[in-house]
């Protein structure tokens, strides 16, 4: 429960509170500083601790000039030297995934207000010394230099620190799966387990019923999260409202990471037993559009708040670049293989869909989001695609999700991360055939260990099916329908057929 709390602590800063680094300094700045200047304004310092105050103002002043100057030459210069280095990433890694440094990253943040609310705490009270000539404000500037001294002999030096073991690829690739690791456990709080559904299926509208659109009304951007109490408020009027008695449901159109037009895309469906009048239309539009505008967040850049594709296709995106030939570096494609295998097998024994969502049936809701089917292709698909004639990549990602299916007691979920490994048909690609007319432009060796790798795998994945024959699991969804929509219950009885199946 801490941790949860710290988390959202830290995304409430990073996500919601926009310019971190300036909030901080002027906090240093403003509400310090005119703390300190009102206290010492008030108190007369000069009677208290007998200290010649102009005198002792002026020799300090000398020393904050120079730690000023200090301080802004070699902010500016290490910041100059970071954007130059980001602009050389950026043929590895793409501008969102080095964004963070300035803008998500806390550490980061914190040392940019450290800095300038520094300098601005040391020229505050010598602003204020030009209006109060005889007020001298010596308490101010002598916490304004303290803090630039704090900055310049430890706070700098730990930032370069800090700069140079995050800016490489495996923190970088680390962070992103830690950031997505803690974001499915808040969203998916429940794990997976006997007599749950095995998969999850969107609602789907019936094309007769009724149906009232809310478009959004915010500028194009990304949809970067739902506040969903605030969401509850929809259901809670329409109900209250003259059109409550045929009121079925609200859906959510988009999904979060989606995005979205102005006065295009729709947020919100609201269905219908029967017909309204234009009248009651309009005014379902108007009222349910404001708590709309108010749930629902739009963003110019996409981040990890309920977004977990977000964090993948960065992994996805540094991966593909790592292998292109004008990068050519397989070892960071190899890294971002095991960071998304890390996340996968955290999505693989959770509950689908969201706590959020199936919360909010009993409140009339539908909630759009992905299935882990859904989940597993944007996790491989494109490295498959880019990376399927390089043994060394194909190799990883069958032993990534090798790793996971030891973990798998869910029907469904094990099928689809078998299923991904054997629709890759890689028979078709390393083969003897391939190598001798030269098509397959690797050793005999390299071709060997693929072929081994597959049958580690299938031997694995064999052995987790016997382990669910054993527990009950595949009897059980074989012989009940867990749930009451046909959809699913197809899904439930397919995975079965198919473990059943893979293991003769």
């Amino acid at each position: 429960m801490p941790q949860t709390l710290k988390y959202r602590l830290k995304n409430i800063f990073i996500h919601q509170l926009q310019d971190l680094g300036t909030f901080l300094s002027v906090l240093y700045a403003v509400v310090l500083g005119s703390a300190i200047m009102i206290l010492e304004y008030t108190l007369h310092l000069e009677s208290i601790f007998s200290i010649a105050i102009v005198d002792t103002y002026t020799r300090l002043l000398s020393v904050t000039n120079v730690l000023i100057s200090i301080l802004i030459g070699i902010s500016l210069t290490t910041f100059s030297v970071i954007f130059v280095v980001m602009q050389l990433a950026s043929s590895q890694f793409s501008p969102r995934i080095l964004r963070h440094f300035l803008i998500s990253d806390f550490k980061m943040q914190k040392f940019i207000g450290l800095f300038v609310g520094s300098i601005s705490l040391c020229v505050l009270p010598q602003l204020a010394s030009v209006f109060s000539p005889e007020r001298p404000f010596l308490a101010t500037l002598a916490v304004g230099t303290l803090f630039a001294f704090y900055g310049l002999s430890w706070s700098y030096p730990n930032m370069i620190t800090y700069l140079s073991i995050n800016m490489n690829v495996s923190s970088i690739t680390n962070r992103i799966k830690v950031d997505m690791i803690e974001e499915i456990n808040i969203l998916y709080q429940e794990n997976w387990s006997l007599g749950k559904n095995v998969s999850y299926k969107r609602a789907e509208i019936h094309p007769d019923k009724f149906k009232v659109s809310v478009v959004s009304p915010f500028d194009s951007g990304y949809l970067d999260s739902v506040n969903y109490v605030k969401l509850k408020k929809v259901t809670a009027y329409i109900l209250r409202s003259e059109v409550g008695f045929c009121f079925e449901n609200a859906y959510q159109k988009p999904i979060v990471g989606e995005f979205i037009m102005k006065g295009t895309t729709t947020l919100l469906t609201l269905v219908f037993d029967q017909d309204l009048t234009p009248a009651q239309v309009q005014e379902l539009q108007n009222q349910v559009g404001a708590i709309v505008k108010d749930a629902f967040q739009v963003e110019q850049f996409r981040s990890h708040t309920q977004d977990i594709n977000f964090g993948v296709r960065k992994l996805v995106d540094i991966a593909i670049k790592a292998i292109s030939p004008a990068v050519n570096d397989p070892t960071t494609c190899l890294n971002c293989i095991d960071q998304i295998g890390e996340i996968a097998k955290e999505l693989a024994i959770k509950e689908f869909p969201s706590t959020d969502a199936k919360s909010l049936k009993s409140e009339y809701i539908q909630i759009n989001e992905f299935n882990f089917e859904e989940f597993v292709d944007f996790c491989y698909d494109q490295i498959f695609q880019w990376g399927k004639e390089d043994p060394t990549v194909i190799k990883r990602m069958i032993r990534s999700i090798r790793i996971i299916l030891p973990l798998v007691e869910n029907p469904f979920h094990l099928k689809v991360l078998i299923q991904q490994v054997e629709d890759m048909e890689l028979a078709d690609i390393y083969n003897m055939t391939n190598h001798a007319n030269g098509t397959l432009k690797i050793s005999k060796e390299k071709l060997v260990t693929i072929e081994n790798e597959l049958l580690q795998f299938r031997k694995k994945a064999k052995q987790q099916i016997l382990r669910l024959q054993q527990k009950g699991i595949l009897s059980f969804y074989e012989a009940n329908r867990v749930s009451v929509n046909e959809a699913i219950c197809s899904i439930q009885f397919d995975a079965i057929a198919y473990l059943n199946a893979y293991n003769q």
